[in-house]
């Protein structure tokens, strides 16, 4: 498991990992949080999922930006944001998706991941039909219309108090996804209490109701793709 130079990627940097033989079968699209894809943490559970079989590609999303994991004084998140929008952030995504499938064509199932600022990729990505199925973890600036436009299962890990994806928030996505399932939209979301935003990549795993949450969402994103690659793809 390692990071392949960018050449074997799509021709753009990234964090790749698996078994190369199981791009063809199974690809997962990992789209991280804020501090990028450098993070040890998103690769040690990039990591995981190549254990599960896919053939996992986290991108750099934030050409060399990304936000540090502690941030120097003075930095503010509302002036980094506006320079990482969709104009600038959606092509490194399409970049991505164009390079793994001219180098492996389109494999029998394909899915993604996405945390945070992550989410939203994800999302978007499963509206245009190259994955069948999408797992986000405390989603972050995903519009409606993004849900709305969605044609594969979506599973939602959130906590049940959060300050971005609020409860109002969470209220709209849900009757948004009711519409969808009246639509043959497969889809769930989990709440988890007593835990904070960005529980599943950079939550405090010494805290027990925080670890089990972790653990607990990437078991069910696993056999949520699978549901997904059995009985709905």
């Amino acid at each position: 498991m390692a990071s392949l130079p960018p050449a074997a990627c799509c021709a753009l940097e990234a964090y790749v990992t698996g078994d190369e033989a199981n791009a063809k079968d199974k690809i997962l699209y990992f789209f991280t949080d804020v501090i990028g894809h450098n993070f040890i943490n998103a690769q040690l559970i990039a990591d995981q999922y190549a254990e599960k079989g896919y053939y996992v590609i986290a991108p750099n999303l934030f050409h060399d930006d990304p936000v540090l994991l502690n941030p120097p004084k003075g930095f503010e998140f509302a002036n980094w944001i506006p320079n990482h929008g969709i104009a600038v952030t959606q092509p490194y995504v399409d970049k991505t998706v164009e390079g793994v499938k001219a180098k492996y064509g389109q494999p029998k199932f394909a899915a993604a991941v996405g945390f945070c600022f992550g989410a939203k990729y994800a999302i978007r990505l499963l509206s245009t039909g190259v994955i069948q199925s999408a797992s986000v973890f405390h989603p972050s600036l995903v519009e409606i219309s993004e849900l709305e436009a969605i044609k594969g299962s979506l599973l939602i890990s959130a906590p049940d108090d959060d300050y971005i994806y609020t409860t109002e928030l969470r209220h709209k996505t849900e009757a948004t996804l009711k519409e969808l399932g009246k639509k043959g939209i497969k889809y769930r979301q989990v709440l988890y209490n007593s835990i904070g935003h960005g529980f599943a990549i950079r939550g405090d795993i010494s805290q027990p109701l925080t670890k089990y949450a972790k653990e607990r969402a990437f078991k069910d994103t696993v056999e949520w793709f699978q549901l997904t690659n059995d009985y709905f793809a």
